[in-house]
């Protein structure tokens, strides 16, 4: 099967809906629908006046997070609202924002393929620059729940494994 309404598809995700998270770079949008047993789009929403798109990931209160090419990191609601725009929240400069993710404390972590570094940017409090050596060329991040980064890193093709937060013991 194939979904095929896009002009140029570069990200996907998941929101905690389930509803799939298209980035269309050309038209600067964001697509969010269902897609039922027959694999038909239901329920489709887009947001719009996005500066390119790239990566997209689904944000643990409903939403989801966006980076666009041209600098900035936007955190929309599960109405599709901007809540905040990363780059004036905390008055960071962007090179190139690429992957991006969303732990279940509801950080977002962003991995900087221009600046070659990773920042977690918490709900409050400033960003923590968690990564700033090693990185040639990193293009995507995905967190797991054990407090791990996995970065794809297509400078030296491939995933490097680093450790952003201790688990608490209960």
């Amino acid at each position: 099967m194939v979904l095929d309404r896009f002009c140029s598809p570069r990200g996907i995700g998941v929101d905690a809906s389930g509803k799939l998270l298209v980035t269309d770079y050309t038209e600067g949008k964001v697509h969010s629908f269902a897609v039922d047993h027959a694999f038909k789009m239901q329920s489709p929403h887009s947001v719009s006046d996005l500066r390119g798109p790239r990566y997209v990931c689904g944000a643990p209160e409903g939403g989801f997070v966006v980076s666009e090419e041209c600098g900035d990191v936007k955190l929309f609601s599960n109405s599709h609202k901007l809540l905040v725009s990363i780059s004036d929240k905390f008055g960071h400069t962007f090179g190139n924002p690429a992957g991006v993710c969303a732990d279940r404390e509801g950080n977002v972590i962003v991995v900087d393929e221009q600046h070659r570094k990773i920042h977690l940017f918490p709900q409050s409090g400033s960003p923590i620059c968690l990564v700033s050596k090693g990185l040639q060329r990193p293009t995507g991040i995905a967190c797991s729940t054990q407090g791990l980064l996995y970065v794809a890193d297509s400078g030296e093709d491939n995933i490097k494994v680093f450790k952003y937060r201790m688990l608490k013991l209960r």
